[in-house]
Parts: structure tokens; C-alpha cells; sequence
């Protein structure tokens, strides 16, 4: 017969009720010592858990006391207690304190004392409550079992001293606030930032980053980086799975014209992030002015190198000290072993000329791939983005804008912003002033849309494979035949496309070994891989990507 379970309840002296549960026929549990422990659950008047509640057992005779906080699921467990009598005092953030009635702990005992809590005023569950927001030192404490998203408080990229204020020229409201995916086996990271209309970038241990642009407005008509795109009305971001396992995160913006703030579209971008490094981006939008050429986009993607304050594309792409050129951009063809390279080689007495030469196959070859690789080979990784065929970039309409010897030959030209650095309606090119104070950007690849109609192109979900591979790219090719090999049932139904893909960044890459002069821009180097990487990147303490979890003793 089983043994009767025996509930005694203690109403506590006001708002805390303590059911003391005592499980087994001899309700004793004998260990090697003599030690006992308290153990259960706290929840409020409707059994909702509470999490992050203090729990404190103190000794009536000795003073003795040991304290835990509640897991996410309401649970906590208070061991190595000597026998003796024993009050529990709980208390929480919006919850009434008071103190419950003493419990006897015999040797080797382990009692089960339920808490139930009265709210102080009427609040949402913290199970259903939005996470709250972190600071950077904060993050810096805070790791991942996989992959997570966070919104942070006081995010500046590219080591910027100066003012964010007004609003404009600045982002409205917190102009710091950003949402930074991590990972807890890679040393990047990739942030949404509202300085920068929350375009997003995937940022390397050195500062250096790689943005992939957005849906512009035809002719540039509407765009997100200027005094209108830059309020969060304009630009919002949200974080629909936080991880550990994945991570979600939608893109909402409307491009705006720079004079009147008109709205030309509506921009809905979303984000999968695994725990292999990867990243599946869906771009969709709908234009508000049918029928008018601008409110319309040819050119969703774009390759954005970004620079901290003080450093110039010589400084964050990959260099042949053999030869003085650094490595600007790379295309392979998926399916083939294609590939187009282009270098750059800094001038002698100029602040960012440079001389340019490509490799390896035409880039019309390129162009009739139903898939390619493109990538900008930094000194700490090389970011890229895949697309093809088989994620809505068909070949036949698709074309491949490389910024050094075809479309807008800009080449090394350089741009900073506010401080975020690009061209854009309201750039300005980099001098020697300007670079002593922001961040800049240099752009070495874009694509158009240039067979297809606007009324098409507008129907159309585009996906694309981003992440960070190293100097080799053959891991990063493989990952990508493998993943549009899928097909475009697999790829557009199912948002863990990219899930199952080996991850593409390797040890090639110089991994640890910074740009000099980048120290106060918070990376520090990593040593092994699935080793704590970065203190900026976070990774120890408190672990993401769903409630806050408190370790019970």
C-alpha cells in the first residue's frame, strides 16, 4: 500500500503561506552525514511559479543561516543544514514579505516546504513578462548554453567617444539601446543597433563588422539612414525566441524619404540564429506607394565593411605582407570551384586610395550560378552571404554589383556616419578629421534585381545564409551547396534550414590576434575554441535565452 502523503499548513503572519509537505511513510531521508536540506517550490495564490525569490533557513539557536534564489520553475533547494530548528523567510521584487513558521530539521532530514506568496499589487507573471533589458558589463557576464538574444541598454559600436545627442541627427529616444545575438562557441556577434536604424552587422573580436544592408528605396529615394529612419517609429526590433536552442528576431522598418519623412515601404526582415553559427535572413517588404517607381527596391543586399574610430579598410581586411595588397572580396560559386577575388593595395601619401586587381574567373560566370558566396576576408574572420536560386535570388534576374571594376566605382572610398558608416544619403567621405572621431564604411559588393518587375519583385520572400567563416571559405561553400541543395520547399517552410549545417568558422583565421590599437574597444582575444572567448560577448554568469536561472545549493 502506498504510503499516505501527511500536509500540514502554516498560514504565516500575513501574507506568506507555508505548506510544509512531508513525503514517504518514515518522512525521513538518511544520507552519509548528518545534514539535512530544504527543498520546494514557490508560486503565487494561483500556483504561477516565482522565479528569482530569496530564500533564507536561519538556525533559531546558532544564527546559522543559507540562502538561494528560486529557479525558473519556482524551485529551490537549501542542503548542508545541521539539525536544529530552522525559520524561512521569503521575499521577492513585488511580493510581500513575511516570515514563516519554524521547522524542526532532524539528522539526515530533507523536508519539503512549499511557499506560497501574495503580490504586493497586481503585476504579470515574470513567466510571461518581456526579459528585462541588460547593460554591456552585464552581458559581459552573461553566457549562453547555445545561442541568445538580449536587448542591452548602452551599446556604442566602433569605440565612438562622442555625443548622441540630438535627436536628430541621432536616434530618438535611447540611442544606445541595441538587441545582440551571442553564441556560446564563436567570438562574434550580431547587433541590432538603434544609432544605426537597427540594420544589423555581424561584429568581429577586432571592432571590425559586416552589415548587409536593407531594402532602399529605388534611386534612394526612401532609406532608413537619416533623421527619419533613425526613430524607433520608423525602425523596431523584437525578440521572439531568445534561445538557447534558437533565436528569432524580427526586423520591422519603413524607408523614408530624407525631406518630408514620406514612407515609400514596409520592410518585415527575419533572423534565425543556431547554435552553429549560423544565421537564415527572410526579406520581405510592401511598398506604400503602388505604382511609383520609388517605392519600390532592386537591391536588398549589399556588402557594408565597417571600421572603428581611428581605422581604415587597410587595417581590418586580411593582408599579404608579401605582397602590401589586403583581400577585399571573394565570390565562389557554390556548385563549382569558381571563384572571383578582388584586392586592394594602399597609395603612398593617401589617407584610403588604393590600386585594385581581381583574380579568377569572370564575374559573369558568377551570375549564372544558381548560387553563390560572397564574403569581405577581415583579419579576424570573414563574413558572408549566401544566396542563390533556391532562396529567391534566381540567377536569371539577379545580378552582381562589384563596387571596384563595375556598376558605381567607388573601390576603396570610404564613408562615416553618425557614428555608424556607410554611403547613404547623408554620408560624408573620410578625412583625416573625421576619421579621428567615427566609425566608417566601405562597401565592396551590392546586387539588383535587374530583370525583374517591381510589381514581382515586390511579391517575393528572399532568404540568404549569413555567418562568419575563416580565411579558408571551403567550409563556408560546402555549408552552402549543402543548405540550397535543400530546395525551395525546404528552405522557405522551415525557419531551421540553416540548422543542421556544420559550422564554417575555423581556426584558420588568426583567431586571437587583434588590430593593434583596438584594445579599448572591449575584445579580448580567444584561445580555444568553445573556450570563454570575449568578456564583451559574455561568457560567464547568468545563462540566456529563457528565465534567469539562479544556481540552488
Amino acid at each position: 500500500m502506498r504510503p499516505r502523503k501527511l500536509v500540514k499548513c502554516f498560514l504565516g503572519l500575513g501574507s506568506i503561506l507555508v505548506c510544509v509537505v512531508l513525503l514517504g511513510g518514515s518522512k525521513l531521508l538518511f544520507a552519509q552525514t548528518s545534514s539535512g536540506k530544504v527543498q520546494g517550490t514557490v508560486t503565487d495564490p494561483t500556483h504561477a511559479a516565482l522565479f528569482d525569490v530569496i530564500i533564507t533557513v536561519t538556525n533559531s539557536e546558532t544564527g546559522f543561516s543559507r540562502q538561494v534564489e528560486s529557479d525558473e520553475y519556482g524551485r529551490y533547494t537549501i542542503g548542508e543544514l545541521p539539525p536544529g530548528i530552522y525559520t524561512i523567510n521569503a521575499k521577492g521584487e513585488g511580493l510581500k514579505t513575511n516570515e514563516a513558521p519554524r521547522v524542526k530539521l532532524a539528522a539526515a532530514e530533507s523536508r519539503t516546504v512549499e511557499l506560497v506568496m501574495q503580490m504586493a499589487a497586481e503585476r504579470i507573471s515574470p513567466l510571461l513578462a518581456r526579459p528585462r533589458s541588460l547593460t554591456m558589463a552585464e552581458l559581459a557576464r552573461t553566457k549562453t548554453d547555445g545561442v541568445s538574444a538580449v536587448e542591452v541598454t548602452d551599446y556604442v559600436y566602433g569605440n565612438y567617444k562622442g555625443p548622441l545627442v540630438p535627436s536628430p541627427p541621432h536616434a530618438d529616444l535611447n540611442p544606445r539601446k541595441a538587441y545582440v545575438i551571442f553564441w556560446k562557441d564563436f567570438p562574434y556577434r550580431f547587433v541590432f543597433s538603434h544609432e544605426a536604424s537597427y540594420c544589423p552587422w555581424f561584429e568581429l573580436m577586432s571592432g571590425a563588422a559586416m552589415c548587409y544592408q536593407f531594402f532602399e528605396g529605388n534611386t534612394g529615394w526612401a532609406e532608413l539612414m537619416n533623421q527619419w529612419g533613425r526613430k524607433e517609429s520608423s525602425s523596431f526590433v523584437s525578440i521572439i525566441e531568445a534561445g538557447p536552442n534558437r533565436v528569432w528576431v524580427r526586423w520591422t522598418y519603413f524607408a523614408v524619404n530624407i525631406v518630408r519623412g514620406q514612407r515609400a515601404l514596409r520592410g518585415t526582415e527575419d533572423f534565425w540564429a543556431y547554435p552553429n553559427g549560423l544565421i537564415v535572413r527572410r526579406q520581405m517588404y510592401e511598398t506604400l506607394l503602388p505604382g511609383d517607381y520609388r517605392g519600390y527596391s532592386r537591391e536588398p543586399i549589399e556588402l557594408i565593411g565597417m571600421c572603428p574610430v581611428g581605422k581604415l579598410w587597410f587595417d581590418v581586411l586580411q593582408k599579404d605582407p608579401s605582397t602590401g595588397e589586403n583581400h577585399a572580396l571573394a565570390v565562389l560559386d557554390v556548385f563549382s570551384e569558381k571563384r572571383y577575388d578582388v584586392y586592394w593595395k594602399h597609395k603612398p601619401n593617401t589617407l584610403l586610395d588604393s590600386t585594385h586587381r581581381r583574380t579568377g574567373c569572370e564575374r559573369q560566370d558568377l551570375e549564372n550560378s544558381p548560387g553563390v558566396l560572397m564574403a569581405d576576408t577581415m583579419v579576424d574572420g570573414s563574413p558572408f552571404c549566401v544566396f542563390g536560386d533556391a532562396s529567391g535570388f534566381r540567377h536569371a534576374y539577379t545580378k552582381l554589383k562589384d563596387h571596384t571594376f563595375v556598376a558605381e566605382i567607388w573601390g576603396s572610398k570610404s564613408w562615416d556616419h553618425w557614428p555608424i558608416g556607410w554611403a547613404n544619403s547623408q554620408g560624408h567621405e573620410v578625412d583625416a578629421d573625421s576619421l579621428k572621431l567615427y566609425p566608417n564604411g566601405f562597401s565592396t559588393l551590392g546586387m539588383d534585381f535587374f530583370a525583374l518587375p517591381d510589381q514581382d519583385e515586390e511579391r517575393g520572400a528572399y532568404y540568404s545564409l549569413i555567418g562568419v567563416a575563416g580565411h579558408d571559405l571551403e567550409p563556408a561553400r560546402a555549408a552552402a551547396r549543402r543548405w540550397l541543395e535543400k530546395g525551395e520547399r525546404e528552405i522557405a517552410n522551415n525557419p531551421d534550414s540553416g540548422a543542421d549545417l556544420p559550422g564554417t568558422f575555423t581556426g584558420d583565421n588568426s583567431a586571437g590576434r587583434e588590430i593593434p590599437g583596438l584594445n579599448e574597444c572591449g575584445m579580448v582575444s580567444r584561445t580555444k575554441k568553445g573556450e570563454a572567448i570575449s568578456a564583451r560577448l559574455g561568457v560567464t554568469g547568468t545563462a540566456v535565452g529563457e528565465p534567469v536561472r539562479k544556481e540552488a545549493h
